[in-house]
């Protein structure tokens, strides 16, 4: 018996696989926009919520260790922003990129800030006293008479996404902000 073998003509011609590549270009570049603003809020919150984690932090050692706590924020010129308490120091994004753009990635900036008893590099900071209270001192405008610090953070830090931690000076709670109204 004798096999017949077949051709097959099964497949894309050259024309087809362009236009594939085209329509996949077009839905691409519609989507970039959406894809880069929520990579840009994402990042903005994670920032905002580790700013809250370390302030919590704070006070709650404060409150433990009977002793006041300092919490810096420094914003060196080509690096990421940093909150340091006491010896322990950390990125605002808690990593380290590869490329040297990381500056761009996110902008720090205090509103009603405290500048009295910040560490000499600090931008500004919030200090605990030894039971947990915000200590209130010198600072543009004075917190006495606002009642609220904020520390706001964008992403990118040229103006994107814009979170903040609103920290009311009367009472010392800590809550989150979203958007250029809240936050200013």
């Amino acid at each position: 018996m004798h096999k017949a073998i077949r051709h097959s003509t099964a497949g894309f011609t050259l024309f087809e696989l362009l236009i594939v590549v085209v329509m996949a270009s077009i839905l691409a570049l519609i989507a970039a926009p959406s894809w880069l603003t929520f990579v840009n809020n994402r990042r903005a919150d994670a920032g905002r919520d580790q700013i809250l984690q370390s302030l919590r932090q704070a006070q709650t050692q404060a409150l433990q260790t009977r002793q006041r706590q300092v919490v810096n924020f420094i914003t060196p010129a080509n690096a990421l922003p940093v909150i340091r308490t006491g010896a322990v120091s950390q990125t605002l994004d808690g990593q380290v990129q590869a490329d040297k753009r990381t500056s761009k990635t996110y902008g720090l900036t205090l509103v009603g800030n405290v500048n009295t008893g910040c560490g000499t590099d600090a931008r500004g900071c919030v200090v605990f006293d030894d039971r947990g209270n915000i200590v209130l001192g010198s600072g543009d405008p004075p917190p006495e008479e606002t009642g609220i610090m904020k520390i706001v953070v964008t992403s990118p830090a040229d103006g994107g996404s814009t979170r903040c931690v609103i920290v009311r000076t009367i009472l010392g709670s800590m809550q989150n902000g979203i958007g250029r109204d809240e936050c200013t």
